[in-house]
């Protein structure tokens, strides 16, 4: 749940003390519009130790899908065990789920974030998911489609979400989706290598490493580091040393978990959230 900051993005709305999240989906609609139509509720709980999903307006179907997106449940981690079983530290934070990273319904939701996440704060972040939401989501309550934020144009973005340069990005990105030429499904399956999709996610206007990077480990790859000021810092309060040779000390501790490095490095330094 707390893998990283995604529960507290709209439309995730997180209970801790009830242990219930909440979100929210557009119904299927043959010709989305810009704002309107139906969202339909979705809540997550554990009962008796089994995940369980509600909502009374999909199919058990579609409610089962989600439900193993979100979570990541669709994952296999058994390499990545194997690759940690000399590091205790890590080992329990695996064992204790962290490496499932929350996720959004669609792929597309999760691009989106972490895209409204580059170069601001995590408050900045929170205002634009939620004010493209309040504009183009279904009952302003689920995040939109990729057909709704295509039928909006740059300024409109630009003026209501209060997104920046991030506008034109955004309405290249969801055209290029809607209108099919952009296959998300293909970033979320292992058709691509990890390097030949953090090369795709690069060539979309917009996203730039981190970006690319932070959305590789949303989808279950760890091959590389998604670095940021935050994770720079956090590693230079665990081992102090010059920030000029921060990326280079840091590619040469974890270069030995391989294709997990970049898990590792993340359990490493967000192992306090998992206590």
């Amino acid at each position: 749940m707390r893998s990283h900051g995604w529960y507290n993005l709209a439309p995730f709305s997180y209970d801790r003390e009830r242990g219930v999240l909440r979100t929210h989906v557009a119904a299927p609609h043959p010709d989305p519009l810009p704002a309107g139509g139906e969202a339909h509720e979705l809540t997550f709980r554990v009962r008796g130790g089994k995940l369980e999903a509600r909502s009374e307006g999909l199919d058990s179907s579609r409610l089962r899908a989600i439900a193993r997106r979100v979570f990541s449940l669709d994952l296999d981690f058994a390499a990545a065990a194997r690759s940690f079983a000399a590091e205790p530290a890590l080992a329990a934070a695996l064992q204790g789920r962290g490496a499932r990273m929350l996720r959004g319904p669609t792929v597309f939701e999760d691009a989106v974030k972490m895209l409204f996440t580059t170069n601001c704060s995590w408050a900045a972040t929170r205002g634009m998911v939620t004010r493209l939401i309040e504009l183009a989501g279904a009952d302003g309550r689920a995040f939109p489609t990729p057909e709704s934020v295509a039928r909006l144009s740059v300024a409109t973005i630009g003026k209501r979400v209060r997104c920046g340069y991030r506008a034109q990005a955004l309405s290249d990105f969801a055209k290029r989706v809607a209108s099919g030429k952009l296959d998300l499904s293909r970033w979320e399956g292992g058709a691509l290598s990890s390097e030949d999709l953090r090369a795709a996610i690069v060539s979309e206007r917009g996203f730039g490493p981190y970006a690319a990077e932070g959305l590789i480990r949303i989808l279950g790859r760890h091959d590389f580091y998604a670095l940021d000021s935050w994770t720079r810092q956090e590693y230079r309060r665990r081992y102090p040393g010059p920030a000029r040779a921060t990326d280079r000390s840091i590619a040469r501790r974890y270069a030995r978990f391989r294709k997990h490095r970049g898990l590792a490095f993340w359990l490493e330094m967000t192992d306090d959230w998992h206590e």
